[in-house]
């Protein structure tokens, strides 16, 4: 096969994979971390759609937590498959959230990451994390 060579990067490929999705948790949630009280209860009146009608102030500081958290935790490969799980949490609720409102179409990107998170979650951190399990 003439792309067999590539196989030798593929501890490189996973580092890529698992930086790439733990910024793009930090940089979605981060805001809403740093922002306080007004940007938590907004970023946790998602949980209406979980059926949690009261509380959005604790839900959205929780969920802008783990997203920040776990989004670190994949970065380095330390307590790696913890650190994913806290993104599945967060990306299982917003795909229901976004399939409630807006449709099944408009939801498969955040199904897709769901996808990716339970598929890595198996897989483990790779050659190239802190942990080096």
């Amino acid at each position: 096969m003439r792309l067999a060579f590539l196989a030798k990067y593929r501890e490189f490929g996973l580092l890529l994979i698992r930086v790439s999705v733990g910024l793009l948790f930090i940089l979605y949630t981060a805001p809403a971390l740093i922002h306080g009280p007004s940007a938590w209860t907004h970023f946790g009146a998602a949980a209406r759609n979980l059926g949690l009608h009261s509380h959005f102030q604790l839900w959205g500081f929780l969920g802008a937590l783990f997203g920040c958290v776990g989004g670190v935790l994949i970065i380095f490969g330390l307590f790696f498959r913890i650190g994913v799980l806290l993104l599945l949490i967060l990306a299982i609720g917003h795909a229901i959230g976004v399939t409630k409102g807006a449709g099944f179409r408009m939801a498969l990107p955040s199904i897709e990451i769901c996808f990716i998170l339970a598929g890595i979650l198996f897989v483990g951190p790779g050659a190239y994390s802190v942990d080096k399990t």
